[in-house]
């Protein structure tokens, strides 16, 4: 379930939110290692809820989100797939900048996330930080080009790959056609 109201404020939209589910989450038998421990039924609960607000960028903008919640996850201490807290989110700072019919959109973003990945192996467990900061160009509506530059400190563990910690910085550049 999915609450949100959006709010004009001068000529930006301010849009705060609230989100949330529960249930439990079976894991296939392909996603597990060989010699993992699981509950037999091979079923987790998974429940989050979030907030999240958007300031769309007029010409500057916010995107944030941030969750809490218990998922299945991979313990190393014990080898075996548990129902264990998890939380992180991000927050996104924009500045729209229109030049002639072209369109820049420099943007800072820094997320963190501790907690399983369920739809991984194991349900992989991470600690996740990073930090982004990039231009997005648009010459023409159809077209985008990103370039970005991310430092980024991750942790993540399964039965096969243990004690994984990788530290590192990336340029990343894409080009999008819309249509």
């Amino acid at each position: 379930m999915r609450v949100c109201y959006p709010i004009k404020i001068k000529n930006q939209i301010l849009e705060p939110a609230i989100q949330g589910y529960s249930g439990k989450y079976m894991l296939s038998k392909d996603a597990l290692s060989s010699t993992v421990k699981f509950k037999s039924d091979r079923s987790y609960w998974d429940q989050r809820i979030a907030a999240s607000l958007v300031l769309y960028p007029k010409p500057f903008g916010i995107q944030a989100e941030y969750n809490f919640g218990r998922g299945p996850e991979f313990n190393k201490t014990n080898d075996s797939l548990e129902t264990k807290k998890l939380h992180g989110g991000y927050i996104t700072l924009s500045y729209f900048l229109p030049i002639k019919k072209h369109i820049l959109y420099p943007y800072f973003r820094a997320q963190y996330y501790k907690g399983g990945k369920k739809h991984e192996l194991d349900a992989r467990s991470y600690e996740v930080q990073e930090y982004e900061l990039g231009i997005e160009y648009q010459p023409i509506k159809q077209f985008e080009f990103v370039m970005a530059y991310v430092y980024s400190q991750r942790r993540f563990e399964d039965f096969v790959l243990q004690d994984n910690f990788q530290k590192g910085h990336l340029i990343r550049l894409q080009a999008q056609l819309n249509f």
